[in-house]
C-alpha cells in the first residue's frame, strides 16, 4: 500500500462512481461528485487532528493500483476508527481484501492513537463477513440491533485482541 497521491483521481473516481463496486458501500457517486470527493479526501490526508487517510493497494506481483483502502471517522472519545476497502473488479475474490485489511489493522495500531478499529457492509454480505471472522473480526460490542431485517453489520477488531496474535514484523 501507499498513500493517496494527485496521480490517483482516475481509479478513486471509477470505484466511486461505478454501480458494481458501490453495490454494496451505497449509491455511486456522479463523476463531478467524486471528483470533489478526491480533492475533499487528498486535502484530509494532511490534517491535524487526522479525519481520514486513503492507501492504494499495490498488487505486488504487476506493480498494478488495484483498489483503495481507507481508514475514516477518527473518534478520538471511543479511540476508534472505521477502515474501508474497494477494488478494481478484476481484483475482487483475489485476497487483497483480507491482505490489505489486516495491513491496515497493524499499522493503525502501531502508528494511531485508536484501541478498535470497525468496518460496516451490507448484512447480506456473506464474502465480507467470511473475510472479517477469518482476519479477526468480531460482531461490535455495541451495535445497536433494530427491529425487522437488518442493513448493515458492524464488526470490529480491538486493540488488546489484535497484536498478541498477529505481531507486527519489522
Amino acid at each position: 500500500m501507499r498513500p493517496l497521491g494527485p496521480q490517483d483521481s482516475a481509479l478513486y473516481c471509477h470505484l466511486y462512481t461505478d454501480q458494481e463496486t458501490m453495490r454494496f458501500i451505497g449509491a455511486p457517486m456522479t463523476p463531478e461528485r467524486a471528483a470533489r470527493s478526491f480533492s475533499t479526501a487528498l486535502a484530509g490526508m494532511n490534517r491535524d487532528p487526522i479525519e481520514r487517510l486513503f492507501f492504494i493497494v499495490v498488487e505486488k506481483a504487476s506493480r498494478r493500483d488495484v483498489g483503495i483502502c481507507s481508514l475514516q471517522n477518527f473518534d478520538a472519545r471511543r479511540r476508534s476508527v472505521q477502515g474501508g476497502a474497494m477494488f478494481v473488479a478484476p481484483a475482487r475474490a483475489q485476497g487483497y481484501s483480507k491482505e490489505g485489511f489486516t495491513a491496515l489493522i497493524q499499522q493503525a495500531f502501531v502508528y494511531l492513537p485508536v484501541d478498535e478499529l470497525w468496518v460496516q457492509f451490507a448484512a447480506d454480505h456473506s464474502v465480507v463477513e467470511r473475510v472479517a471472522t477469518s482476519i479477526g473480526f468480531e460482531p461490535r460490542r455495541d451495535a445497536a440491533s433494530a427491529d425487522g431485517p437488518q442493513r448493515w453489520s458492524v464488526w470490529s477488531v480491538h486493540r488488546d485482541s489484535w497484536l498478541p496474535k498477529f505481531p507486527v514484523k519489522d
